[in-house]
């Protein structure tokens, strides 16, 4: 029996692949679905990555809705859309949502429909889930094997997490109609159950079903894909233990691309099962191309691996470096690099000594620490602003955008806690006001906690604390959101605004709504400086492959399309000058070489940027 199908054998109907983005999860899950449909399982491969690169790997298209792959019998494929999934649920589900909240809160209908527009959280994560939850929950026989191909490390576990926060917004709906209930049993003496009512119960019962699977080892488990780099292995170390905690089983851990050195990764305990990937000369494309590497795969380091050291690229006299402006974004997909290419523009930002810079990372699952070797350093456990000694006027910072907002929410529901007391303190009796209002900030829009983290960043520019910052954030999914999040926020923080003021003659808010009012004007300006041109401006990073190019198209346009402004694409880990891409992607192309070791710290990450040589667009 090969390697590979012992791997099969280990697995249960459902595996999420999961790992860091750009180590090869696409392609493993395509191994693995395409393995399954040969032994004769009907099999989906579904991928809840934005990005969506599913139909790139598999050379065929993939659409929205489950669909056969005509080169595998056996094997269907589907892309999660968010927007179409969104669509459905509200075709369904809106008018139900609206009303809870109309017999819940003071609103006025118009207001209400704005509100759950724009406000039902979660958008692609949350409907991503429930997908999956149902897909789980399917007992039919329809597939005997579901294969999900995941987005990179933060996007996942935050849609991993999501049963608890979405249990939190169903409560609070339920609160809503709580009161609903309470108002007409005092009026009429009896309740009936209504569509409301079976609204909330069916989202309970998806979202305990999904929760009982995930935590079910006989049919789910987590294949982890890696790579022999320290700053992926870092990651998938931390990746390992978050699953645990959200208690899902790993059941294997492919180390992808072996080539070179071998040394042997760390996992959380060390009793994973291993399947090696030797590096392919060009990555395989295609299910035939595919199955011929993870066919080749081995329980241990494949023979023949050797030191394959490039030669140190040769400094070049005239600097090349990508100017870094006000605000810089690093982006790309996952796995390119952006933490590397983050660092070294910040270090090179600093070095020129026109003012401090400040390095965050808004991704959840952050690397920068990894790429300045501090990974076990205290402020990578922390969301602190550290000093980097080496690198004098460089502050860095990785960001915990969930904790922040969950401050927020806190110090909220402390004083709507202290309103109503004083209210109740007056024999007054409004539990049901009291809980609602408590709760409003549960009615927040996807991705609002990364951008109330970034918008505090805009303080410090304005305070002139820092000349400049540059954000490593999330991979293209995350990142391409969180550039649409300003104009969404700033209309959910103004009905939000709207639903409090119906609640200011009830029970005086005071000046509760201030920290809401500061977000606002925050949000108004970070959205400002982002479609500045002269001030702010998009790094992306690439890599010469075929899936990685397509992708590296799709972002710039989608960036230009939202007015922001593309630097520069840099090419890394290429030996040689390579096919750039039209200069509508980017006027402007740089190479970066790779080298064994990587970068990895300030010096080797400083030598490294001045190595970087332009390349010239193509037309």
């Amino acid at each position: 029996m090969s390697a590979f199908d012992a791997l099969l054998d280990r697995l249960p109907r459902a595996s999420f692949i999961v790992g860091k983005g750009g180590v090869g999860k696409t392609t493993c899950a395509v191994a693995i679905a395409a393995s399954f449909a040969r032994r004769g399982d009907k099999t989906l491969i579904v991928s809840t990555d934005p990005a969506a690169a599913l139909a790139d790997v598999i050379g065929a298209p993939v659409s929205t809705s489950e669909s056969p792959i005509d080169s595998q019998p056996d094997l269907e494929a589907r892309q999660l859309s968010a927007a179409q999934l969104r669509g459905d649920f509200l075709a369904q589900w809106r008018d139900t949502i609206a009303e809870i909240v109309d017999r819940g809160t003071y609103l006025d209908r118009a207001d209400v429909d704005g509100l759950v527009d724009a406000a039902l959280p979660g958008v692609d994560e949350i409907f991503a889930l429930l997908a999956l939850a149902d897909l789980l929950a399917d007992r039919s026989g329809k597939y005997a094997r579901i294969v999900v191909d995941t987005a990179p490390t933060g996007h996942t576990l935050r849609l991993l997490a999501l049963p608890e926060t979405f249990s939190a917004l169903l409560s609070m709906l339920d609160l809503m109609q709580d009161k609903h209930r309470f108002m007409v049993r005092a009026l009429t003496h009896r309740y009936r159950r209504d569509r409301a009512d079976d609204f909330i119960d069916q989202m309970r019962s998806r979202i305990d079903t999904l929760r009982a699977a995930l935590a079910d080892e006989r049919s789910v488990a987590a294949v982890v894909v890696t790579r022999l780099e320290p700053v992926v292995e870092a990651e998938t170390r931390r990746y390992i233990e978050n699953l645990r905690e959200l208690h899902i089983r790993v059941a294997a851990f492919v180390i992808n691309a072996v080539g070179g050195k071998i040394t042997t990764p760390r996992d959380a305990d060390g009793s994973l099962p291993r399947l090696w990937i030797a590096r392919a000369q060009t990555p395989p494309r295609g299910i035939p191309s595919i199955l011929e590497a993870f066919g080749a795969a081995t329980k241990t380091a494949p023979r023949g691996a050797t030191l394959t050291t490039r030669r140190a690229p040769r400094a070049i006299k005239e600097s090349p470096t990508l100017a870094t402006r006000t605000l810089t974004i690093v982006g790309g997909k996952g796995g390119v690099g952006k933490s590397s290419v983050a660092c070294a523009l910040a270090i090179a930002a600093a070095d020129d000594r026109s003012g401090s810079v400040l390095l965050v990372s808004t991704d959840p699952a952050p690397s920068i620490a990894d790429a300045l070797g501090e990974s076990d350093a205290p402020w990578a456990r922390a969301d602190v602003e550290h000093q980097v000694g080496d690198v004098p006027g460089l502050v860095v910072r990785q960001m915990d955008a969930t904790a922040a907002f969950t401050r927020l929410r806190d110090e909220y529901e402390e004083r709507i806690d202290g309103l109503f007391d004083a209210l109740v303190g007056r024999g007054l009796d409004v539990q049901h006001d009291r809980a609602i209002v408590r709760d409003l900030l549960a009615l927040a829009p996807p991705g609002i906690d990364e951008l109330f983290a970034l918008s505090l960043l805009g303080d410090a520019l304005a305070d002139q604390k820092f000349s400049r910052i540059v954000v490593d954030p999330a991979p293209t999914g995350h990142l391409l959101r969180l550039l649409e999040m300003p104009a969404l926020a700033l209309d959910w923080s103004h009905r939000l605004m709207r639903l409090m003021l119906k609640y200011r003659d009830v029970v005086g808010l005071g000046e509760t709504a201030q920290e809401l009012l500061d977000f606002a004007r925050r949000t108004r300006a970070l959205d400002a400086l982002i479609h500045d041109r002269f001030r702010c401006g998009l790094v992306i990073v690439a890599l010469d492959e075929p899936v990685v190019r397509a992708e590296t198209e799709r972002l710039s346009a989608a960036v230009q399309s939202r007015g922001v402004d593309v630097i520069g694409l840099l090419w890394n880990r290429v030996d040689r000058a390579r096919a750039p891409l039209p200069a509508s992607v980017a006027g402007r192309q740089v190479l970066a070489e790779e080298t064994s070791p990587p970068p990895i710290g300030v010096t080797s990450l400083r030598k490294w940027r001045h190595t970087w040589r332009v390349l010239s667009p193509s037309v």
